[in-house]
């Protein structure tokens, strides 16, 4: 994602303000609360640092007819997005389209500004003016626009023109704006160093000397210093002024990644000058460390060198032999790494992973970017390539985020099957248990027992309650009275007997109406409990009815779940060929890099053979200088 990453959080915060402001301007009462939850939705992602989920919700809400309620900041928030992931065209777009007089000044301003940003990083240097073009005019208009972001803007514009190579105007831009301190030694060292690269050394030293006469707090500015120094250094080697170069390496820290590049350059002007010993000194500790840097693999042939101009050709030649066994090991390990950089390991060697749950617009702020080799340096030194990594680790991101979305779609599938099957389920049982007529006839039971409970009430019919052998002996009482008169021609004694039933009759009456108020208030409430079954009975029944009728149809869903699988697939398909095709360009790039640096070794391995042989042959020659001149004085004595 490179340095730019770390200005779009402030971009959107910018835009929104700005947005918002107008919003309130146009009302009398902010708004306080989200207007449309899917907005809501993805500022929640947002805030959780969930920035592929939130761009996700902003894309859907946007397909299914946009966010309400919220002006432009869905879409700046997208722009926003967009910029981060290295979508410039698209987001370009974007604010065109919003930014073009519907958001206030100072909203406009961010936007272009931060496009000039990515525009620059991707070496879009007409796109970057045309992005400062529009600031300057909005500025034109409204000075306050610009405020908050002047010494920004400076800076950018002085960094745009030492890219384009034009070192005065860059010289005079730095001259006449007002640039903070934090912008300040960045400016000079980048200025310094175009001087550097149009053999402008007196104007480079100029500028480099100019960090050196400050004390800086931070490791990041320390590491800046040091920079200065060492490009300081080489820059007066090459003007001849060696002991000044010495003085300028030396002040590198021991502790710096650049002090190796400052001991290699202090050897090389203390060599200028003939002080061979001190050149050995600072050779003699580089060449010791590992050789995957590329100083300790010139410092591994210096030290050779420094020895034959100290006439010391045998300590040289062990030396010599000593730089080729160290260079045919490490030509061999490098093939080695060369021939197993593919697939999973690519990925290992660069500490490649998806970005779940990496907070991606800060990432490269927290976790810097760094090669596993040395040999790496100068490759990941370039913002193309820690792009290239960065849109490596998303592209392994959406291939896993695809893969988990297919096995989302096989789990929506079968749960639309358990909707259906449990649809048909309330079905069956509405058709098998006939529940609507049931309840009818309840009802109609339930009717027909009020209506006698109210007359048993009305008439004071006691034994109508009776249950049980009080019902069966008020049964057979009352039968055998109603036979009385059929047996007085036959039975003489039928009066008595007569008198007996009536009697017991009586009794059973008076027993009767003594339960009679107890039961009849036990035969109403179970009415009203009847009356409650019924009511929950109905309730239910309704129920299920509304959800068979009102569930949505399943088709629409099980076709756009279909849809989404086809589709889900053929972007599958996409991204793993993104994946492979990102990854042979990476290996071709590491490989190529790697390749680089075997073909300088092979160059320091033929050189140090060749000294090798060269010394041996100056030896052979020496002792046949030797032998001759002993048998030429052999010789003349014998003439003599």
């Amino acid at each position: 994602m490179g340095a730019v990453t770390r200005f779009y959080l402030q971009l959107f915060l910018l835009c929104s303000v700005a947005v918002s402001s107008s919003a309130i301007a146009e009302k009398d009462e902010p708004l306080t609360h989200v207007a449309d939850l899917r907005y809501g939705v993805a500022l929640y992602h947002y805030y959780q640092s969930e920035y592929l989920d939130g761009l996700t919700e902003l894309l859907i809400a946007k397909e299914r007819g946009g966010i309400q309620g919220h002006g432009d900041n869905p879409d700046i928030m997208e722009g926003g997005f967009a910029l981060a992931y290295g979508l410039e065209r698209y987001a370009a777009d974007i604010f065109s389209d919003v930014l073009d007089g519907n958001v206030p000044e100072n909203a406009q301003v961010a936007a272009w500004y931060y496009l000039a940003r990515m525009r620059y990083m991707r070496g879009d240097w007409s796109g970057a003016d045309y992005s400062l073009e529009q600031v300057a005019k909005i500025a034109s208009r409204d000075k306050k626009s610009t405020r908050n972001i002047e010494s920004d803007l400076s800076a950018q514009k002085i960094n745009l023109l030492i890219k384009q190579d034009d070192f005065a105007g860059a010289e005079d831009e730095l001259k006449r704006d007002k640039v903070d301190e934090d912008w300040l030694p960045y400016l000079q060292f980048n200025l310094a160093s175009l001087a550097a690269r149009q053999q402008n050394f007196a104007d480079a030293i100029k500028y480099y000397k100019k960090l050196a006469d400050k004390e800086f707090p931070t490791e990041e500015y320390r590491a800046l210093y040091d920079k200065a120094m060492t490009a300081a250094g080489y820059c007066f080697l090459l003007t001849g002024e060696h002991r000044k170069a010495m003085r300028q390496f030396s002040k590198v820290r021991l502790e710096s990644p650049l002090v190796g590049r400052a001991l290699l350059g202090y050897g090389w002007a203390a060599t200028e000058i003939g002080l061979y010993r001190e050149a050995l000194s600072a050779w003699q500790k580089l060449a010791q460390a590992d050789l995957v840097d590329e100083n300790s693999q010139e410092a591994l042939m210096a030290v050779p060198y420094a020895y034959e101009k100290m006439s010391l050709d045998g300590i040289a030649l062990q030396q010599y032999k000593i730089a080729v066994s160290g260079f045919e090991a490490e030509i061999a390990r490098l093939d080695d790494v060369i021939a197993n950089l593919s697939g999973d390991s690519l990925l290992e060697a660069l500490e490649i992973e998806s970005a779940d749950g990496i907070d991606w617009l800060n990432y490269q702020e927290k976790n810097q970017l760094s090669p596993t080799s040395t040999y790496l340096v100068a490759l990941y030194a370039r913002e193309e390539f820690q792009m290239r990594i960065q849109q490596m680790r998303e592209l392994l991101t959406l291939q896993k985020n695809n893969r988990e979305w297919q096995s989302k779609m096989a789990f929506y599938s079968a749960m639309l099957d358990e909707r259906a099957a449990d649809r048909d389920n309330k079905s069956g049982l509405l058709a098998k248990d006939k529940l609507a007529w049931q309840i009818s006839d309840l009802e109609d039971a339930r009717k027909n027992l009020s209506q006698q409970i109210e007359r048993i009430g009305a008439e004071k019919d006691y034994f109508a309650l009776a249950q049980g052998d009080e019902a069966d002996l008020i049964k057979r009482t009352t039968r055998s009275r109603a036979r009385v008169p059929y047996l007085r021609d036959e039975d003489p004694f039928i009066e008595d007997s007569a008198e007996a039933l009536r009697r017991y009759y009586g009794i059973l009456l008076w027993q009767a109406s003594e339960k009679f108020s107890d039961r009849l208030w036990r035969a109403v409430k179970t009415l009203n409990s009847l009356d409650s079954t019924i009511v929950e009975l109905k309730k239910n029944y309704h129920a299920v009815e509304e959800i068979l009728q009102s569930a949505p149809d399943l088709a629409p869903y099980r076709a756009r779940i279909n849809g989404a699988q086809v589709k889900l697939e053929a972007q599958s398909a996409e991204v793993d060929l993104a994946v492979a095709a990102a990854k042979a360009d990476l290996r071709t790039q590491v490989v190529g890099t790697l390749s680089q640096q075997r073909d300088r070794i092979q160059s320091y391995l033929a050189q140090s053979r060749l000294s090798v042989a060269r010394l041996y042959d100056k030896s052979l020659k020496h002792s046949d200088v030797r032998v001759l001149e002993q048998k030429t004085e052999a010789e003349m004595e014998r003439d003599k």
